[in-house]
């Protein structure tokens, strides 16, 4: 397809409208109250990088930055903006990013009015945003490094998909830049993809040296950090960290096998979906190859730029079998195994397997609508049905209650949120904090550093491994269960007791406690949230410890 052709020769107006659209449909999946579930993580992290009297003492704060182009492109914003404002710049940013690369690569493929649109409604009703797919991966939400790494990604596809094979590895190399194992993984796939390409067909390497040279330079900004996390660390730490890393702490992204039964059941459930679907979606598109007019009466633009959408995918997929079967051959060695896993094997195919699917799914139902028969159409019309639902389901639910992704694990959000507002205004900038284990967003609401919470793993190996060390004291599993037979997990301040507070507090320098208040500690009240007495909920207890906070971890 010509670049004139960028928006399918339809009116400007038309393609203004079109993105626009998009943009919409990003903002109902993606646009809950901030901060998002991993906003408290990086844009903390931002604003640390850039004022370091931001939260001093923090483990996560003053560990290893490995992504230095989201802090440089976004978190200087944070010396003069709130965290929330922050976000929701960066948000629209990244939508923006992901709008533009997700209509050239729709446009790429099918040549339709409003077909974008439609496309990037199943796009974002099949990715689910983690909660079905099988590595819990997810795109359009709140900002972080990934979700510009995954802008660049569309743009670098939208080229692949046009045999414009200079381009994307500059794209690719933009994405790992932000997020080096987007890019690198988008790489070995775009090779795959180029590799089977028709002989006669296939760009020669020289041509696209350019571009290799080129993103292999934008890479570094991203690979050099990551690097870094390693280096001049022991051998022995290093592998405890990838093996924590992996197990411990992101079993759900990058050991899926090693889950209870029934999530890994549910997990392969929607991957074997997936697959009969891009089997299926696959096979109609060889057959409307080879028709006179089938490809005309699909709106596929080209059969040779849909089937090289179909095979980054098929690149996607096999990454993902792969990262199965180390699994499976190195569970007896999980240290090992860990050192291969990290790497994220089955990030891709959680984006690659639904991004196909939207996009030569398009092409099916056009062609379904225009000459399929009464039954055909009705199937076709299921996939829409679908996306409207999930949208107007996301939408209602967010009319019912808008409360911030980040404190949906916390009993009592609004007592939460009033709590840490009260730090935020009575505690001096240097406090340290006990907080509770899902406390991640302690730091966006109260600007105060805490001991270390579940979320909040540094990335760095010694970094992890001391995460995991402190962890383990701050929140410890007891040998008795409860009952339903699992392990009981103390995982509030509360439940330590006061003596135990108190020692945890003398080690790692925590001046203050916030906690559940009941059951009550035994230790001098600053703050405590009002409660209704005959209500059943959750209240926050401030409470200080007399031991002077520490400015280092």
């Amino acid at each position: 397809m010509n670049d004139s052709k960028f928006d399918n020769g339809a009116p400007r107006g038309q393609f203004v409208r079109e993105f626009a659209l998009i943009l919409l449909i990003f903002f109902i999946d993606g646009g809950a109250a901030a901060p998002h579930v991993n906003e408290a993580h990086y844009l903390t992290k931002a604003a640390h990088y850039w004022n370091p009297e931001y939260c001093p003492g923090d483990l996560f704060l003053d560990s290893a930055d490995p992504h230095l182009a989201f802090y440089w492109s976004l978190g200087w914003l944070t010396t003069f903006l709130p965290l929330t404002a922050v976000a929701w710049i960066g948000r629209f940013a990244a939508w923006a990013l992901l709008a533009a690369g997700w209509q050239r690569l729709s446009t790429s493929v099918v040549r339709a009015p409003w077909a974008s649109v439609l496309s990037a409604a199943l796009w974002v009703t099949l990715l689910r945003d983690g909660v079905r797919n099988f590595a819990g991966e997810w795109v359009v939400g709140g900002v972080e490094a990934k979700c510009i790494a995954y802008g660049f990604l569309l743009f670098g596809m939208a080229a692949l998909a046009r045999s414009n094979w200079l381009q994307p590895w500059i794209w690719f190399g933009a994405a790992s830049a932000f997020h080096v194992l987007v890019g690198a993984w988008a790489v070995l796939a775009a090779i795959g993809v180029w590799l089977t390409e028709p002989r006669g067909e296939r760009a020669a390497l020289r041509l696209m040296l350019p571009g290799l040279v080129g993103g292999g330079v934008l890479a570094l900004i991203g690979l050099i950090p990551s690097l870094a996390l390693e280096w001049h660390t022991d051998p022995a730490v290093n592998a405890e960290a990838a093996r924590i890393y992996v197990y411990d702490r992101l079993p759900h992204h990058l050991a899926p096998l090693s889950l209870p039964a029934s999530e890994i059941q549910g997990r392969l459930t929607w991957l074997a979906g997936m697959i009969f679907a891009f089997v299926a979606l696959w096979t109609w598109l060889h057959r409307q190859s080879r028709s006179s007019n089938g490809l005309a009466a699909a709106a596929i633009e080209s059969h040779a730029a849909a089937a090289r959408v179909m095979r980054f995918a098929s690149f996607a997929l096999a990454g993902a079998f792969v990262g199965l079967a180390i699994e499976v051959a190195l569970d007896h060695d999980r240290v090992g195994a860990a050192r291969l896993l990290r790497y994220y094997w089955f990030r891709q195919v959680d984006v690659a397997l639904p991004m196909a699917l939207a996009v030569i799914g398009t092409g099916w139902i056009l062609a379904t609508l225009r000459s399929g028969s009464r039954w055909a159409r009705l199937a076709a019309l299921a996939p829409l049905a679908w996306a409207a639902s999930f949208l107007g389901g996301v939408t209602y639910a967010r009319w019912q209650s808008n409360l911030p992704p980040a404190v949906w694990q916390m009993e009592n959000a609004t007592g939460w949120q009033t709590a840490c507002a009260w730090v935020s205004e009575h505690t001096p900038p240097n406090a340290k904090f006990l907080v509770p284990r899902s406390g991640h967003s302690f730091k966006w609401y109260a600007s105060r550093a805490d001991a270390g919470t579940n979320k909040d793993v540094p990335q760095d190996a010694a970094g992890v491994v001391a995460w995991r060390a402190r962890t383990g004291e701050l929140f410890p599993t007891l040998e008795s269960v409860d009952e339903r037979g699992r392990k009981i997990l103390l995982d509030s301040p509360e439940q330590l007791g006061t003596q135990r507070v108190l020692e945890l507090a003398q080690k790692y320098g925590a001046s203050h406690v916030i906690a559940r208040s009941s059951p009550p500690l035994d230790l001098p009240v600053l703050f405590a949230t009002p409660l209704d007495p005959d209500a059943d909920v959750v209240g926050y207890t401030v409470y200080e410890t007399g031991v002077a906070p520490t400015a280092t971890p």
